[in-house]
């Protein structure tokens, strides 16, 4: 028995009169009503109504269930309506996840006009590049860099990145262009350390007879496991550099960077908005990643 339904057709018995009437008002049939009337005295162990061939009326039982019954539905129907609500007007508490060059890069600078679009919406963003478990850290959405691992989640392409050479115009002007990957070799080259493993990030190039993806690495000069830190030494004009075109754009829209080897340049990883499939109708879920697509729609 579903005692919110039972609950629901007894308190229409009693506010229509009768069984038949309350059959019609709920759609239902006379005999179905009469059942759920019947379990519901059933599970209470009492007898909610006296009825006889010619009337019908509450005992005390049933009118003490009646009060609290009609209290228990007008709150059903206010939680279900907030809840409908929440999900059609963008609001509440959105905790999103992103890894640092995301959100300094591209996210952060474009947050005044979400905000100033969805005002009822209070954001909460952490910086992380880690795996976590986004229920047990309640994370709304999360950001991340390459193929999503958890099939489990909702996933959304946001960004297709490159991997790109660059160095500073000074560095240019002093050493030269390199015209091809191999000649790397004669340059001070600055490189990424995986943080866990302490190996260098392998660097590659499109080849420019087949289209294939060929691995060259070049002599380090100096290694960093820190992103921030390597893109400020390659400004400085320490050497070059290959990373994520989301790390380097605002860079190169600067000028503090210039591209090296772009005949080279090759297809990175994606970058992917991941979120549960319970909040796939959450209106502040919807507009947040709506917003995320836009801006990365326009750094493309």
């Amino acid at each position: 028995m579903d005692r919110l339904e039972a609950m629901q057709v007894f308190c229409a018995v009693v506010e229509v009169g009768g069984f038949s009437k309350a059959a019609q008002r709920l759609g239902i049939s006379t005999s179905s009503v009469t059942n759920q009337v019947a379990a519901l005295e059933k599970h209470f162990g009492v007898r909610l109504l006296q009825r006889t061939t010619r009337s019908m009326s509450l005992t005390a039982e049933g009118l003490q269930c009646h009060a609290q019954a009609r209290q228990v539905l007008a709150g059903m129907a206010a939680l279900e309506s907030g809840l409908q609500q929440a999900a059609e007007r963008p609001s509440g508490s959105l905790r999103v996840d992103m890894p640092s060059s995301i959100s300094r890069n591209m996210v952060a600078p474009a947050l005044p006009r979400f905000i100033a679009a969805y005002p009822d919406i209070s954001l909460r963003l952490t910086v992380s590049d880690r795996l976590i478990d986004m229920v047990e850290e309640g994370v709304d959405v999360m950001l991340r860099i390459g193929a999503p691992q958890d099939s489990a989640l909702v996933a959304r392409s946001l960004f297709a990145m490159d991997y790109l050479c660059c160095a500073s115009p000074d560095f240019i002007a002093r050493h030269g262009m390199p015209r091809s990957p191999q000649e790397l070799d004669q340059f001070a080259c600055l490189h990424f350390l995986y943080p866990k493993s302490r190996q260098v990030r392998p660097w590659l190039f499109q080849d420019e007879d087949d289209g294939g993806i060929q691995a060259h690495t070049p002599p380090a000069t100096v290694a960093f496991d820190h992103i921030e830190s390597m893109l400020a030494a390659a400004q400085a004009g320490c050497g070059i550099v290959q990373a994520l075109s989301v790390s380097v754009l605002q860079p190169l829209r600067e000028g503090s960077l210039v591209p090296v080897l772009q005949p080279f340049r090759t297809r990175g990883p994606d970058v992917w908005a991941l979120f549960h499939p319970r909040q796939l109708r959450a209106a502040k879920v919807q507009v947040f990643v709506e917003f995320l697509a836009q801006v990365f729609r326009e750094q493309a």
